[in-house]
C-alpha cells in the first residue's frame, strides 16, 4: 500500500502541440493515469471494480499549470487521497520537473457508480479510511461553475473515438472540444493557467452535445455542454494573461 505515490514520465512527441509543449489534455491524462495506477496498487483499481460491476468516475477536477514540459522532457506526478466521504473522495496531485520544481498541481473529486444502474454508490460501507492522508490540495479545490445562457457556439455528435472503457465520453474529450473553439492565435500568445470542470451527466455514443461559451473575465471563459435540456458538464478556463475573443488579442 502506498498512500502517497510518485510516478515518472517523459513527454512523448505525440503529446505535444505546435509549440513542442505538452497539450493540456495530455497532461491531465497523465494525472488521471496516476490516479488509476495508485488505485490499482491499493486494491481498488478499475479492473477490480469492473469485475464487481462498479467504476470510478470524476465529478469535479481542477488543474493549474505554471509551465508545460516539452517533448522528451521527464517529469514526475505525485498523487494521494485527501479524504473519503459517504459519496465522494478527493484525490490530489503535484507535478514536478527534473529539477524537483513544482510546475503544476491538481485536485479531483470522484464517486463510485454502479455500471448497470449508472448511479453513485454509498462508500460508507467500504473501508477506505486507511488510504486517506488528510493532506490538502496544493491549489484551491474544484469550484462550482455557474450556469450559462444564450445560444450554443458549437455542436458535437459523440463518436466512437470519444468513448472510454466506461462506454461514455472520455472526460478529456470535453476539454478538447473546449480548447478547439479558441483561435490558434490565442495559443500562440497565451497558456492555459487553470481549468475547473464539473461533470454532471455522461454523454453516450450518437448523442448530440451543444457547447456554450462566454468570456466573463478578461483572462478566462466559462463553458457549458448540454444534451437537450440536460447539463453534461460546466467548466471555467483561465489563461496566463488577458485576451479578447472579439479581436483575437
Amino acid at each position: 500500500m502506498r498512500k502517497i505515490a510518485e510516478y515518472e514520465f517523459e513527454v512523448q512527441p505525440l503529446d505535444v502541440d505546435f509549440d513542442d509543449c505538452i497539450r493540456l489534455t495530455q497532461l491531465i491524462g497523465y494525472l488521471l493515469h496516476t490516479a488509476g495506477l495508485n488505485a490499482h496498487e491499493n486494491g481498488f483499481g478499475m479492473q477490480t471494480l469492473h469485475e464487481q460491476g462498479k467504476a470510478w468516475v470524476a465529478s469535479r477536477l481542477a488543474v493549474e499549470i505554471s509551465r508545460y514540459p516539452k517533448a522528451h522532457e521527464p517529469f514526475k506526478i505525485e498523487t494521494w487521497i485527501e479524504d473519503y466521504g459517504r459519496v465522494f473522495t478527493t484525490r490530489n496531485f503535484k507535478i514536478t520537473d527534473a529539477k524537483g520544481l513544482r510546475i503544476g498541481a491538481g485536485s479531483s473529486i470522484w464517486c463510485m457508480i454502479d455500471m448497470i444502474a449508472r448511479k453513485a454508490l454509498d462508500l460508507s460501507g467500504a473501508d477506505y479510511t486507511d488510504f486517506a492522508t488528510g493532506i490538502p490540495s496544493l491549489i484551491e479545490r474544484p469550484v462550482k461553475i455557474p450556469a450559462l445562457s444564450g445560444e450554443p457556439i458549437s455542436r458535437h455528435r459523440v463518436k466512437y473515438s470519444d468513448l472510454d472503457f466506461n462506454r461514455h465520453t472520455n472526460s478529456m474529450k470535453y476539454i478538447e472540444w473546449m480548447t478547439d473553439l479558441f483561435p490558434l492565435e490565442l495559443f500562440q500568445q497565451r497558456d492555459i493557467l487553470r481549468i475547473d470542470i464539473n461533470y454532471v451527466n455522461e454523454a453516450l455514443f450518437g448523442e448530440t452535445v451543444d457547447i456554450y461559451r462566454q468570456q466573463v473575465q478578461s483572462d478566462g471563459c466559462l463553458f457549458e455542454m448540454r444534451r437537450g435540456t440536460d447539463i453534461i458538464c460546466r467548466a471555467a478556463m483561465h489563461f496566463d494573461d488577458a485576451f479578447d475573443l472579439m479581436t483575437n488579442k
